[in-house]
């Protein structure tokens, strides 16, 4: 036979191969639940500690001011390192970089449980922000790399229903745990969950390839300019929402920040040979819609979180536990209409989808602002709440999925972290304006005459109706996604 004859007769095999439908098997759904197990310990440990914290204060004898860094200390690296993590991932391989996280997550809990001073605690809140930095952009960046477009659908639908669900139960699981056994076990939870996803991974995912095999190199100085800059805007953010928006405090690392990131622009687009942001990925219109969309739902949905249990407590006077609890009912809605979201997003597309769910949040959020000094959880807090959870559903796999298409598999790791980085930055940005906005009209209503609870209470109504408008904001940006989600999404 010649070479020719034996070419014609193993092209079709060849063919045939190449073609050959996906098929989705056990392992398929093993390694969604391991991913997915993954995204939860990094988004859960971000609300988490919310109820718990006068438990700690008490005991590990933080200040008032220190206090907000167990909260911050995680946000800082966790919003810090995504863009280079993601970045690493690409580089090194998805699966090692995420068993690195799981360890580095697993080392900080077990000693953050065992913490017996305000700063160890800090500390090791930090370096779980450090673990999670490591983990959160390797999960969507091993979906996009394991599943093909149709079926991707369906694994980043579960994707994002986990990390959105996670979000608000962590508030539950907190008061759950903080009434009980104690916070100690918020952080030593975590050691049999990574241990349990640590095995998953070695089981399931394949191995990366060798890092020998790889072209790519580090972007050393595009890496620590991105790194440090994320890094003081976010320490700037923070410090903004405690000592003002003027405070050298908040001025000096902003400005730094600032800067370090225009440097970190100007040396991605003209000087780095093997960027650490590749540009390509800036021009694709639907990378850059679902970041800039998911940073003012992100900023949306953590001002709604802080706000809301803010006013269960002090205003209707609510324990950890009960606030925790009060969020159950909006997990449970954010689980039924995500689980909906792909066949929507099949007839409407993803930009319809977005905008719908981007106004539904808008409404229950200008709701919530109604609530009264005197309110009732029934009608103040439920009500607005599962309006808030069936838009945000909306929103979670479509932003997902935009953030991905059209990003080659060499890319997903470093367009993983930049959603990510976008979710946690604009959160943090959303956050501190909002909390900014809060606290500033609270006390202008103490020193006009108004009594405590009713001055708290009009600062929160504030903070609603700013919060609602981010969201509304939202409405216009998702006009930068795509009409229709990749083909078969549905």
């Amino acid at each position: 036979m010649t070479d020719a004859q034996q070419l014609r007769n193993d092209t079709p095999q060849a063919a045939v191969q190449e073609k050959a439908p996906f098929v989705w098997t056990r392992r398929h759904t093993l390694i969604v639940v391991v991913i997915c197990a993954a995204q939860i310990l990094d988004t859960i440990d971000i609300s988490i500690m919310n109820v718990a914290l006068p438990q700690i204060k008490g005991e590990l004898g933080f200040s008032e001011a220190s206090l907000s860094w167990v909260v911050n200390g995680y946000l800082v690296t966790f919003g810090g390192f995504l863009l280079l993590c993601g970045r690493a991932g690409d580089i090194l391989g998805h699966r090692r970089i995420l068993l690195a996280g799981l360890g580095v997550f697993a080392v900080a809990s077990l000693v953050a449980g065992l913490a017996s001073d305000d700063w160890t605690l800090v500390a090791m809140r930090a370096l779980q922000g450090c673990g999670a930095a490591l983990i959160s952009p390797m999960t969507l960046a091993l979906l996009a790399r394991i599943f093909p477009e149709g079926p991707r659908a369906k694994a980043i639908a579960a994707w994002g229903m986990a990390a959105g669900l996670s979000g608000i139960f962590g508030l539950a699981v907190g008061g759950l745990l903080t009434i009980g056994p104690g916070w100690r076990w918020i952080f030593l939870i975590n050691l049999p969950v990574c241990a349990a996803v640590i095995v998953g991974a070695l089981l399931w995912l394949d191995r990366d390839q060798r890092p020998a095999q790889r072209t790519q190199r580090f972007d050393l100085i595009g890496s620590v300019a991105s790194t440090a800059g994320v890094l003081l805007l976010t320490v700037g953010i923070v410090q903004s929402s405690q000592e003002g928006w003027s405070a050298p405090q908040a001025i000096v690392p902003l400005a730094a920040g600032i800067a370090l990131i225009a440097y970190f622009v100007l040396h991605e687009g003209r000087v780095a040979k093997d960027p650490l942001l590749p540009f390509s990925l800036v021009k694709i219109p639907s990378v850059v819609g679902a970041n800039i969309t998911q940073a003012l739902v992100g900023s949306g949905m953590f001002a709604m979180l802080y706000v809301a249990t803010l006013y269960q407590q002090e205003v209707l006077h609510y324990n950890p536990l009960q606030t925790g609890l009060g969020y159950i009912p909006q997990t449970l809605i954010i689980l039924a209409a995500a689980q909906q979201t792909p066949r929507l997003l099949g007839i409407l597309g993803i930009r319809v989808t977005v905008i719908i769910g981007s106004v539904i949040a808008t409404i229950g959020m200008a709701l919530l602002a109604l609530s009264g000094p005197n309110g009732t959880y029934l009608v103040n807090i439920l009500g607005p709440s599962l309006i808030i959870g069936v838009g945000m559903a909306l929103t979670f796999l479509p932003l997902s999925l935009a953030a991905g298409m059209g990003v080659p598999d060499d890319q997903q790791g470093v367009a993983s972290g930049l959603i990510n980085v976008s979710r946690v930055t604009g959160g943090a940005l959303g956050l501190s304006v909002i909390a900014a906005i809060a606290a500033g009209y609270t006390g202008h209503q103490l020193r006009a005459g108004v009594d405590q609870i009713n001055a708290a209470t009009d600062g929160f109504q504030l903070g609603f109706l700013a919060s609602a408008g981010l969201l509304m904001l939202s409405v216009f940006t998702a006009l930068l996604l795509p009409r229709k989600p990749p083909a078969t999404a549905s």
